[in-house]
């Protein structure tokens, strides 16, 4: 269900539509535009000839000024995106030539501009969080396959959750409920219970707790500045690279979880 809602969040749903750009008519001065793009903080700058979208005009990151000569950049197919194309796919576009932005095509037609800023979108974190939920919830799975008494992964938490778990359980007991922790886990308790389960370590693959940590290197991270809109997932077309990492170690963490049947889930 995850996996099919995250693969339906497409560019489209990240571009600016062409009508929102701000354009340049090829051979027409650049500081025609120049106070505006400062105004709005982008750097890139359709070019048009006879209303076609020919080039992309690149400011310079750092003050965004414009080319004084009007140089700019041709259109070519590897700048071209489809307007289908995953947000995921995307974040692999981005990555392999470190160039900002691309042009979304649709029907032969350029509709729209992404570039690595979008990536801070509601919608790019709506996908990489569901990537990330993914992950959480076949690990709380496998937990709970291995183990009939949950409260025993407590043990391996930070000293601060344990303590927190301790006044649940205390909680529970008055109350005379039966209650599972791991409803309760975040994805660093995942983590956590996991690495120090010699069994369901080695299950996922991983003889040592440093190649696991190796593995899921970042993914909290990311996490976290996709779950808080006042952080940037990438601050620089640079960081792109880092998000396609973590995209490709929970993909492969993914692949090594066993699935168990949706009843099992938390």
């Amino acid at each position: 269900m995850l996996e099919s809602v995250q693969g339906s969040l497409a560019v489209n749903a990240l571009m600016t539509g062409r009508e929102e750009l701000v354009t340049l008519n090829r051979g027409e001065d650049p500081s025609a535009v120049q106070e505006e793009i400062r105004d709005l903080e982008i750097n890139q700058v359709p070019v048009l000839d006879n209303g076609d979208v020919v080039g992309l005009m690149i400011a310079n990151p750092e003050n965004r000024a414009l080319p004084e000569d009007g140089s700019y950049e041709r259109i070519a197919p590897k700048w071209l995106v489809s307007a289908d194309t995953s947000i995921r796919r995307l974040i692999d576009i981005l990555d392999d030539e470190r160039h900002p932005a691309r042009f979304i095509f649709q029907e032969n037609e350029v509709v729209g501009l992404v570039t690595y800023a979008d990536l801070n979108n509601a919608v790019a974190r709506t996908a990489l969080y569901l990537l990330i939920s993914r992950l959480e919830i076949k690990l709380a799975r496998l937990l709970r396959q291995y183990e009939k008494d949950s409260w025993s992964y407590v043990q391996h938490l930070s000293k601060g959750r344990q303590k927190k778990f301790a006044k649940l359980k205390e909680e529970m007991t008055e109350k005379d409920v039966a209650h599972d922790p791991i409803e309760h886990f975040n994805l660093s308790d995942v983590f956590r219970a996991v690495r120090n389960e010699t069994a369901l370590r080695e299950e996922l693959g991983f003889q040592s707790k440093s190649k696991f940590d190796d593995a899921k290197s970042g993914i909290n991270r990311m996490r976290t500045d996709v779950a808080h809109s006042v952080k940037l997932v990438v601050e620089d077309v640079g960081e792109v690279a880092a998000v396609n990492r973590r995209c490709e170690r929970i993909e492969e963490l993914l692949r090594r979880v066993p699935s168990y049947p949706v009843q099992n889930a938390p």
